[in-house]
């Protein structure tokens, strides 16, 4: 699915993108960032940001700036500021893959449920890699198909595909193939949320 599309789906679902899916990935939100372990002293990159659930759980002090390519969904993440008062908490308008950020800015840069929607997901590895600073760390979460996966798994991938095809990602993704160009210095592996569906990874940056 090319960008347009993608930003015209999250358009159609973001006035109720909370209240359902947001509550799906809100587990891996919360576990990805208590395993980032940030400090006050950190400055994290979050692509993907999309309503600014994630927000809630990043420590009051550490700077965050979230992007994402949905103008609909940053509204609703823009709102959440305001209300919550997040001082160190901002977003902008920008493609995951096209990073307008300058090299190694970032102690840590996260991507959570984007590298299987994004429609190049080496570019934005690069791009992640590159603002990343060079003893950073990059956190990922999605979903890797393996051949070890269990029925149940394999089953919640075919009974995904219709909902895939409208928002845009790819229900089977393996993670063999996506780290063959990705290249991660992979340091954990962790699963979270239904059924251990999704995959934590934490990779040292390797440019």
């Amino acid at each position: 699915m090319d960008q347009n599309s993608i930003i015209k789906s999250y358009k159609r679902i973001s006035s109720f993108y909370d209240l359902t899916f947001g509550q799906v990935f809100k587990p891996g939100q919360k576990t990805v960032i208590q395993k980032m372990d940030c400090e006050a002293s950190d400055s994290v990159l979050e692509i993907g940001i999309g309503t600014g659930a994630s927000f809630q759980f990043y420590p009051k002090d550490t700077k965050v700036i979230g992007v994402d390519i949905s103008p609909d969904m940053l509204d609703l993440a823009r709102k959440k500021i305001i209300k919550n008062g997040c001082e160190n908490k901002h977003i902008s308008l920008m493609n995951g893959e096209q990073l307008s950020f300058a090299d190694n800015t970032f102690d840590k840069v996260v991507a959570m449920y984007v590298v299987s929607v994004t429609q190049n997901p080496e570019t934005l590895i690069q791009e992640m890699k590159r603002v990343c600073k060079d003893d950073g760390d990059i956190y990922i979460v999605n979903h890797f198909s393996s051949e070890s996966d269990g029925f149940l798994i394999k089953m919640f991938e075919k009974a995904l595909m219709p909902v895939s095809k409208v928002l845009g990602w790819k229900p089977y993704f393996p993670f063999s193939e996506f780290n063959s160009y990705a290249n991660l210095d992979v340091q954990e592996i962790s699963k979270v949320n239904l059924f251990d569906y999704w995959n934590i990874i934490h990779a040292a940056n390797n440019k």
